[in-house]
C-alpha cells in the first residue's frame, strides 16, 4: 500500500463477464441446449455455464427458497443476457427481482461496449437500451460502468460517463499490462499501467472538458476471483491482498470474483470463513463495485483529476474487418436521422389527430427502439473490433448488422417521404418540388444529392430554384442529381427543378494535357494532381488560398496504397503487438503495381470525378484495386474512394507523405477530441483510433492538413519522427487467434473480402489554430466540416399529392451560443423513453469551457407545438438533482452547457 495506507477492507464482488458474442453465437451463450460444441471443444469449463444457468444459480444464492439473503450480494452488467433470461424465464426472474439492492446493476448496457471504436451516441443508446429495459423490468439502475475486457480506452472516456450520470468506472487492459508488458520506447512514458502500479489503482479521471469519472485498474484482471470457494477463501483472499494492497492509496480494495460465464461463487460463505479463521485485521466483505466507490470517495484520499490515455493497447482491431465499422456507423446515423425526421413528421399530427396521434407516436417510438436494439450489440468489445471467431462473424454479426443498417435506412426514409408527401410547395409553372432534408444540428450549404426514381424523367428540367436563388444542377455518375443548397439544423426546405437556365458562381474543373496519363482536379480552394506514373496516387496539393498557393503541401506522392507485413499479426493485433521482441510493422517494397485504366466519371461544374484502376502484384498474386477522386466547387477537401481486397499476412494502408514531421495528431473521440502526443510503444506505424477528423501538427503544432472520415478509424504516424501518415484500409494477418480452442483458420484469412473506405483530405488553410499557431479543434469548425462530408443533404421529389399539412421550411431545432468562438451542435432530438410525448435533444460544445447557449424550437413551435417546460436530464434521462433550471421564454430555452455534453428533455403540447 502506498505511504499512511492501511488496508482495512477488501470487498469481494461476484460478477460475470457475459461477451454478447464471440467464439459462440448469442443464442448459444444465453442457453447451450443443445449443446454448442468447436469440434471436441466446449467453451464453458467446469466452473462455467451459459448465461441462463448462471442468473438461475446467482437467484439461488440470493433468495433461497424464494427469500432474499441479505449477505450475498450479486452484480450483472450485460442487460442483453438478462433480458433474455427474463424473457424465457419469467418464474424465476420473479423470485431474482426479490433480491432487491442485493442484485447490482453494473454498467447496464446491452452489452459491455468498446469505448474506441463505436460512434460516440451508440455507445450512449447501449447504455439507454439497456438501462431504460431493467428500470422498468426490475426497478433497478446503475451507478457506474465496467469495461474490464475492451482493447484500451477512450482518452475522454469521462464526457461520455459523466453525460450519463455514471460516477465510476472499472477497466482493466491497458498499454504496458498484460499480457504482453511492452514497454514504451527509451525516453516516453511512463506506461498507464507503470503510473497506475507507481501511483495508485484507483483515481480521478479528467477529461479535458472538465467531465471526471471515478476509475479503478483492475490490475490483476477481471478474474482475479474466479478461483474463489469455501474450501480455499482463506489463502485465495490472502492472495489478493497480497497481490491489490502495494498499489493502493485507499484502505479498500476490490477483487471481482468471476470471469467469462463464470458460474456464482458463494462469496458469503467466503467472507464467513476468513473473518471467522484469518485472524487479520483486514475484513473481508461480500459487496458491490458501488459499495467501492463509495468506500474510496469517502477516505478523501483520491486527489485532484488526472488526465489519462489508456491507448494503445491492442490497435490491430482499429483496423481489423471494416465492414463492421462502416455498417455499425451507417446503421447509427439513419437512426438518428429516422428519430429527427420522425419528430417533424409526428409534430404535426399531434395537432391534427388527437387521440389517434398517441397510437402513432407509441408505434413510432416502439419501431426506433426495435431498431436501437437491433443496432447497439455492435458496440460490443469483440464486435465491432472484428475480433469474434470467422462463423460469428460471418454467421451472426454481418447478418445482424446488415439487417440494421436496413431496418435504419427504412425508419429514415419513410420519415422523409411522409414529410415530403405533406410539404406546402409553391412551384411555378413547370416545376417540380423536391424536399431537402438536413439531419445534423447546425445550418450547412452544400451539395445535395437527389436519388431520382427510375420512372422519373427530368429531361425537362436544367436548374433549381431554392430559396436563396436558382442554381444549376449536375447528373451525377450514379443515377442522381447534384445541386447546391441551404438547409437549416435539423429540418428540410423545399427547392424546385425548373426549365431555366443557370450558370454556375463556382464550379470544379477536371483537366488533362498528356491524353490521360495524369490529371488535375481543381476549384477555387484546391488543386489536386494525379498520375498513371504515380498508380494514380496523389503528385500534388496546392493550396489556394496559403500564403503561398503554387507551394505542394505533400512532401511526396500520397494516397499510395502500401501493403505492411502482418505475418505474426491476428485479429486483434498487429505483429509489433505480440510482444517486445516481434518485429515492427514494415512496408513490403518488393509489391509491384501497373496501372490498368482511368475513366472521368464526371466532368462539373458541380463536381469532378474520376475513378482509376490498377493491379498490385503482392508475393506472387494479383490484387487489383480501384481509386476514385471526387472534388466538389466550393470544398477545401477532395475526397477519395479506396476498393480492394488484402493479401493474407499482411495489413494494407493508405500513406500520405506531408510536408513535414508528424508530431502530434490532433483528432476527434467518440464525443469529443484530443491533442496529446502519442507515446509510442514500438516503431513503425502506430495507429490511434479516430472519429470524424484528425489534423497531423508539425512540431510546432501547426497543422498539415486535415483527414476526414466516418468509418475508418485507424490513422496514424508511419514511423517516429517521419513525415508519413498512414491509413488502415483492411487487414489479413497471418495468425489464427482462435487456435486454442482450437478453431482451424478461415480460408483465406480472417478477411479476405473486397473493401471500400472513404476518407477526404482537406488543405491548412482554414484550420482552426490557436493564438501560437497550433491547431485548434475547440471551436468544432473542423468537427463541422467533417460531419458535413460523411452526412451530405438528401432530397427527396416530392409527390404530386402532397397534403400541404407542413411548412416548406422547418428547423425543428437550432442552438447558439451567447459569446465566443465555440460552435454548440444539436447531436440528438428524440421522443423520450419513459414519455414519448417530450423531446429529448443532446447538445454537444467543444470549447471545454463552461458555455451559456440558447435552443431555440421555433420549428416546433411553427409545426403547433408550445414548449410548456424543460429541464437538464443525464444523457440516460433521468433527472438531475440539484442542477440548473434552464429559462424558458417562448420557444427558447437557455442554460448553461458547463462540460462538453449536456442533454434537455423538453415538455411541450400542441
Amino acid at each position: 500500500m502506498k505511504t499512511g495506507v492501511t488496508i482495512s477492507k477488501v470487498i469481494l464482488c461476484t460478477t460475470p463477464h457475459l461477451d454478447w458474442d464471440w467464439i459462440l453465437p448469442f443464442t448459444a451463450l444465453c442457453s447451450n441446449i443443445p449443446p454448442y460444441r468447436i469440434g471436441e471443444y466446449s467453451y464453458f469449463s467446469s466452473t462455467g455455464g451459459d448465461a441462463f444457468t448462471i442468473f438461475s444459480q446467482a437467484t439461488d444464492l440470493l433468495a433461497p427458497n424464494g427469500t432474499p439473503d441479505p449477505a450475498y450480494f450479486y452484480s450483472i452488467c450485460e442487460m442483453g443476457f438478462l433480458k433474455a433470461f427474463t424473457d424465457a424465464n419469467p418464474q424465476i426472474a420473479g423470485v431474482l427481482k426479490q433480491a432487491a439492492s442485493n442484485l447490482e446493476i453494473l454498467g447496464g448496457g446491452i452489452t459491455s461496449p468498446d469505448s474506441l471504436l463505436p460512434h460516440g451516441e451508440a455507445f450512449i443508446r447501449n447504455y439507454l437500451t439497456g438501462t431504460s429495459w431493467v428500470q422498468q423490468a426490475y426497478g433497478l439502475f446503475p451507478k457506474h460502468a465496467y469495461v474490464p475486457d475492451d482493447f484500451g480506452h477512450d482518452s475522454q472516456l469521462p464526457v461520455m460517463l459523466a453525460a450519463m450520470g455514471l460516477q465510476g468506472v472499472a477497466f482493466e487492459r491497458v498499454p504496458g499490462g498484460q499480457p504482453t508488458n511492452i514497454p514504451p520506447l527509451k525516453g516516453q512514458g511512463p506506461s498507464p499501467a507503470q503510473w497506475m502500479t507507481d501511483n495508485g489503482t484507483e483515481f480521478v479521471w479528467g477529461a479535458r472538458d472538465g467531465s471526471t469519472a471515478i476509475a479503478h485498474w483492475l490490475m490483476a484482471g477481471y478474474g482475479q476471483g474466479s478461483g474463489l470457494d469455501p474450501s480455499n477463501a482463506l489463502t485465495q483472499i490472502q492472495l489478493y491482498i497480497d497481490a491489490n494492497a502495494p498499489s493502493s492509496v485507499t484502505p479498500t480494495l476490490y477483487v471481482p470474483v468471476g470471469t467469462d460465464f463464470a458460474l456464482p461463487t458463494d462469496t458469503a460463505s467466503c467472507v464467513e470463513i476468513w473473518n471467522q479463521q484469518s485472524g487479520s485485521a483486514v475484513t473481508a466483505v461480500a459487496g458491490t463495485f458501488d459499495d467501492y466507490i463509495q468506500a474510496i470517495v469517502g477516505s478523501g484520499l483520491l486527489g485532484a483529476p488526472q488526465a489519462f490515455r489508456p491507448q494503445p493497447y491492442y490497435s490491430g482491431c482499429y483496423q481489423t474487418r471494416p465492414r463492421l465499422k462502416r455498417l455499425h456507423y451507417d446503421a447509427t446515423r439513419a437512426l438518428l436521422g429516422a428519430e429527427i425526421f420522425g419528430v417533424i413528421a409526428g409534430a404535426r399530427n399531434a395537432q391534427t389527430c388527437g387521440g389517434a396521434w398517441t397510437v402513432e407516436l407509441q408505434a413510432r417510438t416502439s419501431a426506433l427502439r426495435e431498431a436501437w436494439l437491433g443496432l447497439v450489440p455492435s458496440t460490443h468489445h469483440d464486435f465491432i473490433t472484428g475480433t469474434a471467431a470467422d462463423y460469428v462473424y460471418r454467421g451472426e454479426q454481418l447478418p445482424r448488422l446488415t439487417a440494421a443498417r436496413t431496418g435504419a435506412n427504412g425508419l429514415r426514409r419513410d420519415a422523409m417521404r411522409e414529410i415530403a408527401a405533406q410539404v406546402t410547395a409553391a412551384p411555378q409553372s413547370g416545376e417540380q418540388p423536391v424536399v431537402v432534408f438536413n439531419q445534423l444540428g447546425f445550418a450547412r450549404t452544400g451539395l445535395v444529392e437527389l436519388a431520382v426514381p427510375p420512372t422519373q424523367n427530368l429531361a425537362a428540367f436544367s436548374s433549381v430554384r431554392t430559396p436563396n436563388g436558382s442554381v444549376p444542377f449536375q447528373a451525377d455518375a450514379d443515377g442522381g442529381l447534384l445541386f447546391p443548397a441551404t438547409c437549416d439544423s435539423l429540418g428540410y426546405t423545399t427547392c424546385y427543378l425548373s426549365t431555366d437556365t443557370v450558370q454556375p458562381t463556382t464550379q470544379a474543373t477536371i483537366t488533362t494535357s498528356d491524353d490521360g496519363a495524369s490529371y488535375t482536379l481543381a476549384n477555387a480552394l484546391i488543386s489536386v494532381d494525379v498520375s498513371a506514373a504515380s498508380m494514380w496516387a496523389i503528385d500534388t496539393i496546392l493550396d489556394l488560398r496559403s500564403a503561398n498557393p503554387q507551394a505542394n503541401v505533400l512532401g511526396g506522392t500520397s494516397n499510395q496504397v502500401g501493403f505492411y507485413l502482418d505475418a505474426d499479426g491476428n485479429n486483434y493485433r498487429y505483429s509489433c503487438e505480440q510482444g517486445a521482441s516481434y518485429p515492427p510493422l514494415k512496408l513490403d517494397t518488393s509489391v509491384t503495381t501497373v496501372v490498368t485504366g482511368a475513366q472521368v466519371l464526371e466532368t462539373g461544374p458541380l463536381r469532378v470525378r474520376l475513378q482509376a484502376q490498377l493491379t498490385c502484384t503482392v508475393a506472387g498474386a494479383d490484387y487489383p484495386y480501384q481509386l476514385e477522386y471526387l472534388l466538389a466547387a466550393d470544398e477545401p477537401f477532395v475526397r477519395m474512394r479506396t476498393t480492394g481486397n488484402c493479401p493474407f499476412g499482411y495489413s494494407a494502408m493508405t500513406m500520405f507523405d506531408l510536408s513535414a514531421e508528424v508530431d502530434v495528431i490532433a483528432q476527434g473521440t467518440p464525443y469529443h477530441w484530443d491533442d496529446a502526443r502519442q507515446v509510442r510503444y514500438w516503431t513503425g506505424p502506430s495507429m490511434q483510433a479516430t472519429h470524424d477528423f484528425l489534423i497531423p501538427e508539425n512540431t510546432s503544432g501547426a497543422p498539415l492538413c486535415a483527414i476526414y472520415h466516418g468509418a475508418m478509424p485507424a490513422w496514424g504516424q508511419g514511423d517516429q519522427n517521419s513525415t508519413l501518415l498512414v491509413g488502415g484500409l483492411a487487414r489479413n494477418p497471418g495468425e489464427n487467434y482462435f487456435g486454442w480452442c482450437p478453431i482451424p483458420a478461415p480460408p483465406g484469412g480472417i478477411d479476405p473480402d473486397v473493401h471500400t473506405l472513404e476518407y477526404a483530405f482537406r488543405v491548412p488553410t482554414g484550420i482552426t489554430v490557436d493564438s501560437d499557431g497550433k491547431a485548434d479543434p475547440s471551436d468544432g469548425a473542423q468537427l463541422i466540416e467533417a460531419l458535413a462530408y460523411t452526412t451530405p443533404l438528401t432530397a427527396l421529389i416530392a409527390p404530386p399529392n402532397s397534403t400541404t399539412a407542413l411548412p416548406a421550411a422547418i428547423s425543428l431545432a437550432s442552438v447558439s451560443a451567447a459569446s465566443g468562438a465555440s460552435t454548440p451542435i444539436l447531436t440528438v432530438a428524440k421522443p423520450s423513453e419513459a414519455d414519448p410525448a417530450s423531446l429529448i435533444l443532446r447538445v454537444y460544445q467543444p470549447s471545454n469551457a463552461s458555455m451559456d447557449v440558447t435552443v431555440s424550437l421555433a420549428g416546433l413551435q411553427a409545426l403547433g407545438g408550445g414548449v410548456n417546460d424543460a429541464s437538464l436530464v443525464t444523457a440516460l434521462e433521468q433527472s438531475i438533482s440539484g442542477g440548473q433550471t434552464p429559462t424558458v421564454t417562448g420557444a427558447d430555452i437557455a442554460f448553461t452547457a458547463e462540460l462538453a455534453l449536456a442533454t434537455l428533455k423538453v415538455e411541450w403540447s400542441a
